[in-house]
């Protein structure tokens, strides 16, 4: 037996040692704490649905024994104690675990038949009782068990009227000291130890499965191990790799680093290649530090004014502080949500979703986003549209994310009393295409920047200003999500006249 066949037997006699024992170990632990949460989640599960089957098969009990018996004193808003009984009796007759109080409109508690003293709340909580009647909440609905102040329990409720005036509540616990006594002695009941079993049984044959499954995967790796080593050895002769040295892998991916190591020297011409990228990516960070510091500095420091000078600030100086620090956290999380967008657009995960849509249906939906914007500002939205319900081919949501970015960098750079023009009209140099423009009559941009507006960050110097809130991120934005559509927007503007931005969109052809 060769030297090499010598350290090719150890290896694999040694792997299986190591990595397959740690790749069992890690399913176990996996496994078996899936299992417990599981049937932790299933015991969680089964009570919350059955208070949820008890609380709709009880729903009316209030309201049926309410409506048998009267259970204040005339209009003297004071508890009959016979009906009281009368009426824990007929409920105690319906569901035998159920617990009857009668509430006065402030939810104190006037009356029951119950042992005194094991009532430990003179009050109970009207909310989940009006959220019940009202049924504004979704079921199970629970509420405060006056004999155990700690436990939430579901319940039945319905208001006490007479002559339209209300004058309580009739508040019925559903599941009792009864109930709760019951419920203890089913702790270690069939079902559980049923439902335990099941799981313990599947956790095993999970376990057996998974490495059943690791062992054949071990056997691949093996021989993908291998192939890369011989890769390294015949088709790069000059960083081959030693057979001692692949005596002393302990393992396959011992064994697949010690072959990239030596493959590595191979790969290392292309680092000239990622300089240009990796200088992209610096800039790009150095910018987003800059963007979140500023915010993050701003909130800083006016929450600390806050909490040093607290007590020699008015009312007003307050509220100024807190608004402005506000303002900074909008838009710190405006430009963490667009990077994060951005970010995903430039990934080559998105896909559009392509549909058919009324582009002019789209343009009104948005701009109705900014009707209170607009209002603040006095600006005037002029939407002129040519071509009625056409029908356009596109992503619809990538659309609207347009449409937001444009008219929101348009409002922000539109003094008071401007206005804002968004068309859609027919182009001219093609029957299958809508063109779109969004007009403004705000500051304008200067002829050398407008190749540069696309790009992530573009050092703005309006950007600065307080009163214009964007990141710096929203034409980017547009310019990726034309891009993915195939299609190119423009740009026109003039100092202190205003800017446009035109693009195009194919109409659908089924229309």
């Amino acid at each position: 037996m060769s030297q090499e066949q010598q350290s090719v037997k150890l290896l694999r006699s040694s792997v299986f040692t190591t990595l397959s024992a740690k790749l069992s170990l890690a399913l176990v632990v996996i496994v078996a704490t899936l299992s417990i949460g599981v049937f932790v989640a299933s015991q969680a599960w089964m009570r919350v649905y059955y208070d949820e089957l008890t609380q709709k098969l009880n729903f009316d009990i209030a309201k049926y024994v309410n409506g048998e018996y009267q259970l204040m004193q005339g209009d003297s808003d004071k508890p009959s104690p016979e009906a009281i009984k009368k009426v824990a009796h007929v409920a105690m007759v319906v569901n035998p675990v159920v617990e009857v109080y009668l509430l006065d409109v402030q939810g104190n508690i006037i009356g029951h038949d119950l042992p005194a003293d094991s009532v430990l709340l003179d009050k109970v909580p009207l909310g989940p009782v009006k959220a019940f009647i009202d049924g504004s909440e979704e079921f199970p609905l629970r509420g405060v068990d006056p004999r155990k102040p700690a436990v939430e329990k579901v319940f039945s409720a319905a208001p006490i009227e007479t002559n339209g005036h209300l004058q309580g509540y009739l508040y019925v616990i559903l599941g009792g000291q009864a109930y709760d006594n019951i419920g203890d002695g089913l702790k270690d009941s069939y079902s559980r130890t049923m439902v335990f079993a099941a799981t313990a049984l599947i956790t095993l044959v999970a376990v057996l499965t998974g490495l059943l499954v690791f062992r054949l995967l071990v056997r691949r790796l093996t021989a993908l191990s291998h192939k890369m080593h011989n890769f390294a050895r015949h088709e790069l002769p000059q960083v081959a790799t030693d057979p001692i040295k692949q005596a002393v892998a302990k393992d396959e991916i011992e064994l697949l680093q010690l072959t990239f190591e030596s493959m590595s020297g191979q790969i290392k011409q292309q680092f000239e290649m990622l300089r240009e990228a990796d200088a992209t990516r610096r800039e790009l960070i150095s910018n987003v530090s800059h963007d979140l510091r500023t915010p993050l500095a701003t909130i800083q420091g006016y929450l600390e004014t806050l909490l040093i000078k607290n007590g020699s600030l008015n009312e007003a100086e307050r509220i100024e502080y807190l608004n402005t620090a506000m303002k900074s956290s909008r838009r710190l999380g405006q430009l963490i949500g667009d990077l994060f967008e951005l970010s995903k657009l430039e990934s080559n995960h998105t896909r559009p979703n392509f549909e058919r849509f009324s582009l002019a249906e789209l343009v009104f939906d948005t701009a109705q986003e900014f009707r209170l914007e607009l209002e603040a500002k006095q600006i005037k939205l002029d939407i002129h549209n040519e071509q009625n319900n056409a029908l356009v081919f596109a992503d619809i949501s990538l659309m609207q994310r347009v449409f937001e970015n444009l008219l929101r960098n348009a409002i922000a750079y539109t003094p008071e009393g401007g206005l804002i023009s968004l068309s859609i009209t027919a182009d001219s140099s093609s029957s299958n295409k809508i063109k779109v423009s969004v007009g403004d009559t705000g500051r304008g941009i200067n002829e050398e920047d407008l190749p540069y507006i696309f790009d992530r960050f573009y050092a703005n110097p309006d950007r600065s200003r307080e009163d214009v809130s964007s990141t710096g991120l929203g034409l980017a934005i547009v310019k990726r999500i034309m891009d993915i559509h195939d299609a190119k927007i423009q740009v026109q503007s003039k100092l202190n006249q205003g800017t446009r931005f035109e693009f195009e969109l194919p109409k659908d052809q089924a229309a």
